[in-house]
């Protein structure tokens, strides 16, 4: 229940163009987040493979217009407990459970896609541009990608192990199926 209406919420989000284009939805057993991290001493990487979100295609259907996407941080898994555990509170998880991002400035040129959006996290929004390929036919829209957030902008304490801090920077990948409703 609770994500149908997280899913409500995007819904509204993506505002009255929602009606005149048909929206594509995320597939979840198709799209993922990973993140990677680094320590001194370790790097570790994690998954979440339960994204949802919504697309509206351009007024011509070669490109998107808007886009909204929503990840838990409880469904991030690096296949160590006590690491999740430990993220979960150090990103207080259970203040702001939710990663969002959302854009409405799409410019695509060719296969590529600069995605200009503002991610909600922690308590904070900041705007980052994304560079993203696409593949496209009439039954999919998938976007794949990297990119570079750093914890302090949102105000996230890093963790220390033997006291030294983990690296500020993650690196973040992903790969989005968008599939028509």
């Amino acid at each position: 229940m609770k994500h149908f209406l997280h899913f409500g919420v995007l819904l509204f989000c993506c505002g009255a163009s929602l009606w005149a284009q048909t929206p594509w939805k995320v597939d979840t057993k198709q799209s993922e987040i990973t993140y990677k991290g680094e320590h001194t001493l370790h790097a570790w990487e994690g998954k979440n493979s339960n994204v949802l979100g919504l697309a509206i295609p351009n007024s011509t259907g070669e490109g998107l217009e808007k886009l909204a996407i929503l990840a838990y941080v409880k469904d991030f898994d690096s296949n160590n407990s006590g690491r999740d555990a430990h993220a979960l509170e150090v990103l207080e998880a259970l203040r702001y459970p939710e990663i969002k991002f959302y854009s409405e400035n799409i410019p695509t040129e060719g296969n590529e896609l600069s995605v200009e959006g503002t991610f909600d996290f922690h308590g904070k929004k900041i705007t980052k541009t994304i560079l993203c390929k696409k593949t496209e036919t009439t039954d999919f829209y998938q976007l794949e990608g990297a990119f570079s957030l750093s914890l302090t902008d949102f105000d996230i304490p890093l963790p220390s192990f033997m006291m030294v801090k983990m690296d500020d920077l993650i690196e973040v990948s992903f790969q989005i199926v968008l599939t028509k409703e």
